[in-house]
């Protein structure tokens, strides 16, 4: 049994604890509203007060948060006076970092850590209902002897796809959700152009199943998936706002921000019905 911490009880963050509960392991929960820790304390988390309490016994930490904002208050204090997670941090201790961030925010993180923790960059591929599953792609980054510690745990959640250092995940992780939002952006105005053509909906749906659009057809058709709008929209920013030349990521950004529900599944990119999935926390 691994004593795993998780910083974050968001949809993703509720998840990866009730996994990792169900799997056998002894889970502590943080997470700054602390009704947000509900499920994870029925599936068996222990749910603690502060980042620092949390992870003071954990051979495993796991970080599951909204941005870099929140990252570096939650490990380093920024907004948490006393309480960041670091501080308290034992030598041998693994940090898993799952949120999306940008690669310089990660190896920033990295750099920062007391001589005996170990790093693990590991952004996934996956909504909870792949966490639930123990489906997901976990994209990790680090030192191989950090990589052979976390990987028994991240096992559990997923397959693992090792790519290098600590910061190459991030990246990696923003080149695939540019791929994932940019399709659905162009599934969009295709559609548009089928009803424009006249050609039934479901018609055109069927047709696209089997053509390149058709992974993100079969996104942004799923009723289990949770990826809401707002985020999508932050991890366009994170790679939009790098070097220019990219009209396609432009103008997918502008359709999201376009949107008037940003907590809605980014289904409702192509649905004129949003989704809004049960919140698990």
């Amino acid at each position: 049994m691994t004593a795993i911490t998780v910083l974050g009880t968001g949809r993703m963050g509720t998840a990866l604890a009730i996994r990792l509960s169900e799997t056998g392991h002894q889970v502590t929960v943080w997470n700054r509203d602390q009704s947000r820790t509900t499920a994870a304390a029925a599936a068996g988390a222990k749910v603690a007060t502060t980042p620092a309490e949390a992870v003071s016994a954990a051979d495993l930490v796991i970080t599951m948060l909204t941005d870099a904002h929140a990252v570096e208050a939650v490990l380093f204090g920024a907004a948490l006076p006393g309480d960041g997670a670091v501080a308290a941090l034992r030598s041998g201790t693994v940090l898993v970092q799952m949120s999306t961030i940008g690669p310089v925010e990660t190896t920033g993180v990295a750099d920062r850590l007391p001589d005996g923790v170990h790093f693990v960059d590991a952004p996934v591929g996956g909504s909870v209902d792949a966490v639930a599953a123990g489906t997901l792609a976990i994209l990790a980054g680090g030192t191989p002897e950090a990589l052979r510690r976390a990987e028994p745990v991240l096992h559990h959640l997923g397959t693992v796809r090792r790519c290098g250092a600590a910061g190459v995940a991030s990246s990696v992780k923003l080149m695939l959700n540019t791929a994932m939002l940019t399709a659905l952006g162009a599934l969009h105005d295709t559609l548009l152009t089928a009803e424009g053509l006249g050609i039934d909906r479901a018609v055109a749906a069927d047709l696209l199943t089997t053509g390149p659009l058709g992974g993100a057809l079969r996104r942004a058709t799923s009723t289990t998936a949770d990826f809401p709008v707002a985020l999508a929209i932050k991890d366009l920013h994170l790679t939009h706002d790098e070097p220019a030349g990219r009209p396609v990521v432009a103008a997918t950004l502008r359709l999201l921000e376009a949107l008037p529900d940003h907590t809605a599944d980014l289904s409702t990119l192509i649905s004129p019905a949003p989704r809004h999935p049960a919140d698990p926390a």
